[in-house]
């Protein structure tokens, strides 16, 4: 099968689109009417990732997210900076395929995309690597909110680092209470929808951000855990956050392909390093 042709099945398996001026999902680099040799599937295609696909005879890249630092514009402002250009190198040389899937594995639904039919992968695929499809509170499609059984902040907060595969994260509160709601809270960027937020802040004992400001909700649950309340912060990162639902990928893919051509998911990896002072 061409690489285009698993783009074509991927996109039919998809949440009905609409394309509209902004959409993020493309091949950003390579030659799509070559054949697949193999599908690594990945959050963000770094360098590491793209090495290892190599290693393993892939030459299609999934990846969730840019790959040429920016959100949107993935190289024309890029052309003198010798990083992009190493990469950029990489990939032509090596005959890789990177294409983007952003907007189709979210099935955003409005205002751009018809109404939601099928799951949002990330968050689905999320619910299913954790094991809490029991515990879903709302809409199961795109699953944000749950409750689990109480279990001590501390104990979640293991059992989260393990199942993303993370060295650590940033936690605001207090890890000694109990705490039973969760809630995935997407981007909280400082934003005039942060109001919002806060209002949903109100009725969750444990708040997964993408990213966060400071002075949003990371406040709000310090002085919140400050008046003892059952409230904490699990700041993971953005790509993170997101691992799960790529990795859940492997599980449907080779339904909506239809045909048998090897894959894997290929882990970011935790950027971050943490270095605690000793005082």
């Amino acid at each position: 099968m061409k690489i285009k042709e698993v783009i074509e099945r991927l996109c039919e398996w998809h949440q009905p689109f609409i394309e509209h001026e902004g959409g993020r999902d493309k091949i950003l680099c390579g030659d799509a009417d070559q054949e697949c040799s193999g599908i690594a599937i990945t959050v963000c295609a770094t360098f590491e990732v793209l090495k290892k696909a190599k290693e393993q005879n892939i030459n299609l890249i999934i990846t969730h997210e840019s790959i040429f630092f920016g959100g949107r514009v993935d190289a024309d402002e890029l052309a003198d900076n010798d990083v992009y250009q190493a990469k950029l190198n990489y990939i032509k040389e090596n005959n890789l395929v990177i294409w983007r899937d952003h907007d189709h594995i979210h099935g955003n639904g409005k205002p751009f995309y018809p109404e939601r039919k099928n799951p949002d992968y990330i968050f689905y695929g999320i619910c299913k690597e954790l094991g809490w499809d029991d515990y879903v509170v709302g809409d199961k499609l795109k699953p944000l909110w749950y409750k689990i059984p109480k279990i001590k902040a501390a104990d979640l907060a293991d059992f989260i680092m393990a199942k993303f595969n993370l060295k650590g994260m940033r936690i605001v509160g207090n890890l000694d209470q109990e705490i039973s709601t969760v809630w995935f809270a997407e981007h909280v960027m400082g934003s005039k929808n942060d109001g919002e937020k806060i209002k949903s802040g109100l009725k969750a004992d444990v708040i997964i951000p993408f990213e966060i400001c400071d002075y949003t909700l990371t406040q709000y649950v310090h002085d919140a855990a400050y008046l003892n309340q059952a409230k904490v912060l699990f700041e993971m990162g953005h790509f993170n956050c997101e691992e799960l639902g790529m990795k859940y990928m492997l599980q449907w893919l080779p339904e909506a392909l239809q045909e048998e051509i090897p894959m894997v998911f290929i882990q970011s990896g935790d950027y971050f390093h943490y270095l605690e002072r000793v005082l």
